[in-house]
C-alpha cells in the first residue's frame, strides 16, 4: 500500500487516496455525475452520485441491485466468472448522518469493494468502489481506508477542489462553470448568481520557459488572460506573497455604460460584477505560476486574498488514514 496519500475534492465531495492515483474521468454537474481515479494498471476509485432531491422515495438498495446486475450481465456476456456479496459491514463511512449505508464486494475479471448510501445534507445517492486485481492481498484494507475518508457533504466554509496538481478552495455557493485541463495549464472557473460573478483558479506549468520568453510576470499574465481582462482598465502592483514574487491586478470595466448600469443596479439593491481583482505569483521551486481571479461587484471585497491562501503550488502529501 502506498505510503504517501493526498486529499482530493470535487463537487462538495472529499476523500483521501494514494498520491499516485490520478484523475481520468470527472463530471461538471454537482447534482449527478462521476469521478474516476486510476493508476498505471486500471481505474482504482470509481464514484458515482445521483440527485435524489426530487425523489419521493430514495432507494439506494435498488440502485445497487441494478448496478450489480449490469456488471453481472457484462461478465456473463464475456464468459467471465462472477461472484458478489452484499450487506457487508467492513467500513463505517466518512460521515455520520448517512442512511441506507450498504457495503458490497464483487469478483470477476477484477475485484472491487464498495459502498452505497444516501446523504440528507447533499441530497445525493453516492455509490463508490475501490478496484484491484483479483486476489490483491491488501485490497479490502485499501478500500476501507479510502471509503472511510469519503464525505459527500460540505466541509467547513469552503469547498475543496483538486484536478491533477491544482488544489484550490472556493465558497459553497459558487458552482463549476468550466474546466480546462491541457498540457501546461489546469484551470477551474466558477460562477455565482444570475449576473455572472466569477472566480478562476489556474495553475500553469513550465514557468521558467514562459517567463524567459516574455521576461515579466505581469506581462505574461496579461497575455494569458487577455480574453477575460481586455475589457477592464487594470492597474498592476508588484508585491510579495510569502516568499514568492506576485503581481496584483485590479480595475473596473472600461465601458462607461457598464459602470453606469452597475450604479443603477446598486440603487436598486442589486449587484453587477464590473470589477476585476487578480493575484499572479511565481513558484520557482515547482516551476509553476498560479492565478486567482475574481470578477465581482465593486462594493464587495475581493475574495482573492482569502482564496490565494488555499492555492497550493503542489499537492500536500500525507500519511495514509487509519483503517
Amino acid at each position: 500500500m502506498s505510503s504517501e496519500w493526498r486529499r482530493f475534492g470535487w463537487q462538495q465531495m472529499t476523500f483521501m487516496a494514494p498520491a499516485d492515483w490520478y484523475l481520468t474521468k470527472i463530471s461538471t454537474e454537482r447534482a449527478s455525475g462521476e469521478l474516476w481515479l486510476s493508476d498505471a494498471d486500471l481505474p482504482r476509485l470509481q464514484v458515482k452520485w445521483n440527485d435524489a432531491a426530487r425523489e419521493k422515495k430514495v432507494n439506494p438498495k435498488g440502485t445497487l441491485t441494478a448496478y450489480l446486475a449490469s456488471i453481472e450481465r457484462a461478465a456473463k456476456k464475456r464468459k467471465l466468472s462472477w461472484q458478489a456479496e452484499r450487506d457487508l459491514r467492513f467500513f463505517k463511512g466518512g460521515q455520520a448522518d448517512v442512511s441506507s449505508l450498504e457495503g458490497f464486494h464483487w469478483t470477476s475479471e477484477i475485484e472491487a469493494y464498495g459502498a452505497i448510501w444516501y446523504s440528507p445534507k447533499s441530497l445525493r445517492v453516492t455509490l463508490s468502489q475501490v478496484n484491484g486485481k483479483t486476489g490483491e492481498s491488501d485490497l479490502k484494507a485499501l478500500a476501507k481506508r479510502v471509503l472511510n475518508s469519503l464525505s459527500d457533504a460540505p466541509q467547513g466554509e469552503l469547498d475543496l477542489w483538486t484536478a491533477y496538481d491544482l488544489t484550490c478552495s472556493v465558497p459553497h455557493d459558487f458552482t463549476l462553470a468550466e474546466q480546462h485541463m491541457e498540457t501546461g495549464r489546469t484551470e477551474l472557473d466558477f460562477v455565482r448568481g444570475k449576473q455572472g460573478e466569477r472566480l478562476a483558479c489556474a495553475r500553469y506549468g513550465l514557468a521558467a520557459i514562459a517567463l524567459e520568453r516574455v521576461g515579466d510576470l505581469g506581462d505574461w499574465a496579461y497575455q494569458q488572460r487577455f480574453k477575460a481582462w481586455y475589457t477592464y482598465d487594470l492597474k498592476r502592483e508588484l508585491a510579495n506573497f510569502g516568499s514568492w514574487s506576485c503581481v496584483h491586478f485590479s480595475g473596473l470595466k472600461k465601458s462607461w455604460r457598464e459602470r453606469l448600469r452597475q450604479r443603477i443596479y446598486a440603487f436598486l439593491g442589486r449587484k453587477l460584477p464590473v470589477a476585476l481583482s487578480a493575484w499572479v505569483w511565481h513558484c520557482p521551486e515547482e516551476n509553476v505560476i498560479l492565478i486567482v481571479e475574481h470578477q465581482h461587484d465593486p462594493r464587495d471585497d475581493s475574495l482573492v486574498p482569502r482564496l490565494a491562501e488555499h492555492m497550493l503550488s503542489r499537492p500536500e502529501l500525507v500519511a495514509p488514514p487509519k483503517g
